[in-house]
């Protein structure tokens, strides 16, 4: 039973007939050993490896794993009990989000490691280093939003797989944030921009500087962290009008936004359209149909709560009242779509993984680990100054643990909703204080952590115990 089903984990999380798996072609990924050989046939391969990134950042579950349990997000349907037990840390390994995320995860990884082996004549020769690169970046964002909700995990890098190595133990953090980097800086191949509009949305070069100064950060090796944030200098601005940041109307245009998940609406619900502005959208105002959201959860009043009056995201993020309905607490208005949002779940929001106003932030973060340096003050000026705020300077007399209080406060304002805010609250080492604090909610140092799925433990035999506390 046990290699039954992990079978099942690893190669059909699409249902595409796995009831004999090692003995059949799989039809949603191509491998090396599956017949394809056309040039186009890899390509669609990598399409779907980059597909993944929609159900590992956007799906109706995982949309919520990096914002519940949080000072800026909360549920506001607490009678659905998986939306309650993320918030009041109640959940256990059974959770059905975790189960979702990890499983898409390594249907991502999957449809990757199918690319990466691609037999050397399938496509001609630059192409075929091209896109293995990009499927090794792709790769690499998989296995780090595993790493970071779950700690070490089963690394499986190859796209055939012997019986044998089928039960495949838990790596450590380290070794698995060692493949996470050597993935990234093989990316660094990749161009700075693809010319061809058809190409733009792929990776390159760029986002893995900018994804590999977050990995480093997250990795607690802010010196590393800082190299690539440097790289980055000047190579992106900041929009002036912050409504500019989430318009579709500038999806891939490489101004602040670095890396963006592709999503375009379809005129049906389920195809290639986004959920953010039905899942997003303001409460209570008639649903999706009328530019509304399902309602399901939202910004707290704390985090609305916490902007000065002065500040401009105050007024660019946030619905106080839509259509004469008030918003308490305010909705978000980041995932906006004036022309789309009122289709059910297919509005034509790409979701903005990476943009520089992070990478600024990241940069003045890591000059602050390293050294108390003024350079830290400019990068963190710049984003405050935009939303209109005055500059934060050495004469302030901050010291390091002062700033990087100030720093993550700012990073909230700036990122808020963007599925940062939990892996901000960890790396900076608050999460159980802000929650107890801001939230009332009393949770376990364990908690840094979810549990592996329960699903996952019970198909493969070499993974014993779950994480602990669990």
């Amino acid at each position: 039973m046990k290699k039954y089903l992990i079978i099942i984990l690893l190669g059909c999380f699409v249902m595409t007939g796995c009831d004999d798996f090692l003995n059949q072609s799989p039809k949603s990924v191509l491998t090396p050993d599956n017949g394809y050989t056309k040039p186009e046939d890899w390509q669609q391969t990598l399409n779907a490896a980059y597909g993944s990134l929609q159900q590992v950042f956007v799906g109706k579950y995982t949309i919520t794993l990096s914002e519940f349990g949080t000072d800026e997000v909360i549920p506001f349907d607490m009678g659905w009990a998986a939306y309650a037990q993320l918030h009041h840390y109640t959940f256990s390994a059974t959770h059905e989000f975790l189960d979702n995320h990890y499983r898409a995860c390594y249907e991502g990884i999957k449809r990757c490691n199918a690319v990466i082996d691609m037999p050397s004549g399938a496509v001609g020769g630059d192409l075929h280093g091209s896109m293995v690169t990009q499927a090794r970046f792709l790769r690499a964002l998989y296995y780090f939003d595993l790493v970071r909700m779950y700690g070490g995990v089963p690394l499986w890098t190859k796209s055939s797989i012997d019986r044998d190595d089928i039960m495949k133990p838990r790596a450590t953090v380290d070794e698995t944030y060692a493949l996470i980097t050597e993935d990234l800086i093989s990316a660094l191949e990749l161009p700075a921009t693809w010319p061809d509009a058809k190409d733009k949305g792929r990776a390159t070069s760029l986002a893995a500087q900018a994804f590999l100064a977050r990995v480093y950060l997250q990795w607690s090796k802010p010196d590393e962290a800082l190299k690539y944030c440097k790289m980055l200098d000047g190579k992106f601005k900041l929009y002036d009008n912050l409504k500019d940041i989430f318009d579709p109307k500038n999806k891939n245009q490489e101004y602040e936004n670095i890396f963006e998940v592709q999503f375009k609406h379809s005129g049906s619900w389920g195809l290639e359209g986004s959920i953010q502005h039905s899942y997003w959208g303001p409460r209570n105002v008639g649903g999706p149909t009328n530019f509304g959201g399902w309602g399901g959860f939202g910004p707290t009043q704390y985090l609305y709560d916490s902007y000065d009056n002065a500040d401009k995201r105050k007024k660019a993020f946030f619905f106080t009242e839509y259509n004469g309905v008030v918003q308490s607490p305010p909705s978000s208005a980041k995932f906006w779509d004036a022309e789309y949002g009122n289709v059910i779940e297919d509005d034509n929001l790409n979701f903005i993984l990476m943009r520089y106003a992070d990478v600024l932030l990241m940069k003045a973060e890591a000059l602050n680990a390293t050294g108390d340096n003024n350079e830290k003050y400019t990068a963190l000026n710049l984003v405050r100054n935009r939303a209109g705020l005055g500059s934060i300077t050495a004469t302030d007399g901050l010291n390091k643990e002062q700033f990087a209080e100030v720093l993550l406060q700012e990073r909230m304002h700036e990122l808020c909703c963007e599925h940062m805010r939990r892996w901000d609250l960890l790396r900076f080492g608050k999460l159980v204080q802000y929650m107890k604090d801001r939230a009332g909610i009393t949770i376990q140092s364990y908690h840094v952590l979810y549990p592996l799925p329960q699903a996952a433990i019970d198909a493969n035999d070499a993974i014993t115990e779950n994480n602990e506390g669990y």
